[in-house]
């Protein structure tokens, strides 16, 4: 039996500043429905060890049967055998049920190996960049409570600002009124928020792209000691506009290049094809296990 696994979902994308941590981790293979409730199984594709740093371009929202929950079951169940320790790295249940379903799931087993659940509190990069750093930190400690503290403290440490004008996929994340949604909408409302602590908090209305890269540059300015930085589009977001946004914040961060990547697909789906989000990661360095 190996020692431990870190086990996360389809929703993480991951930075290029790392390799070699793939033998660690493994990506959950569910998704969900339209309603962001109902649980699906993707392709077996997705449980091979590359994937955890290279998804699949391609990946569908597959339609819930009722086998689902046994399929998860018996996932956890091979998890269990396999592996000593098992640790879900899973993101923000502000947009994701899967800290929730893993969590009730487990309540109904009696497994043989210890389960460890952690919310990240982000989403794409920032949960990507959590568990390749966490990934290092387990190939030198074998302690979970080690890993575990310095886990919930570089958690705080990593801010996402979002810009969501399409409001109907608040709607559908249940944070939003379909009918503020609708009206919203039609008033032209598109919000920047802060996802802190699993909770949304308006940030600022922009007006136009101009103000949108204006407003994001600002944020970052606000902050003395930044690591890392990350950058999500939504298919619809053109080439012409990720480029500008990614030369206006690289002078902020000009010994490391920032990562810039259209969503995965799985993301895309949650988020909207029009959404941007840029992944802030503040140095935490006086921190040591």
């Amino acid at each position: 039996m190996q020692h431990t696994c870190i086990v996360t979902d389809a929703s993480a994308q991951f930075p290029k500043r790392r390799i070699g941590v793939q033998n660690l981790v493994k990506i959950l293979p569910l998704m969900f429905t339209d309603n962001n409730s109902e649980l699906s199984f993707a392709e077996d594709n997705l449980h091979h060890p590359d994937a955890a740093l290279s998804l699949p371009t391609e990946l569908s929202i597959l339609s819930s049967d009722k086998d689902d929950e046994s399929k998860l079951k018996h996932y956890l169940t091979g998890m269990a055998y396999e592996f000593q320790q098992v640790l879900f790295l899973l993101p923000t249940k502000t947009f994701f049920p899967s800290f929730s379903l893993i969590t009730q799931t487990l309540q109904q087993m009696n497994l043989p190996s210890v389960f460890n659940i952690i919310d990240s509190h982000s989403l794409g990069y920032g949960l990507g960049w959590l568990i390749q750093t966490c990934a290092a930190v387990v190939g030198r400690y074998d302690n979970i409570s080690d890993v575990k503290r310095f886990l919930h403290h570089k958690i705080p440490h990593i801010y996402t600002l979002l810009y969501l004008p399409d409001l109907s996929n608040l709607s559908r994340s249940k944070i939003l009124d379909p009918d503020q949604a609708f009206v919203g909408g039609l008033l032209g409302i598109r919000p920047l928020i802060l996802l802190e602590n699993d909770q949304i908090i308006p940030y600022q209305k922009t007006r136009n792209f101009k103000n949108l890269v204006d407003s994001m540059v600002e944020y970052a300015h606000e902050f003395d000691r930044i690591e890392y930085i990350g950058l999500h589009f939504g298919r619809s977001v053109t080439l012409a506009e990720r480029k500008t946004i990614q030369n206006r914040l690289q002078p902020i961060l000009p010994q490391n290049p920032i990562d810039a990547q259209v969503m995965s697909p799985y993301l895309n789906h949650i988020l909207g094809d029009q959404a941007i989000c840029m992944i802030l990661i503040e140095s935490a360095n006086k921190y040591e296990i």
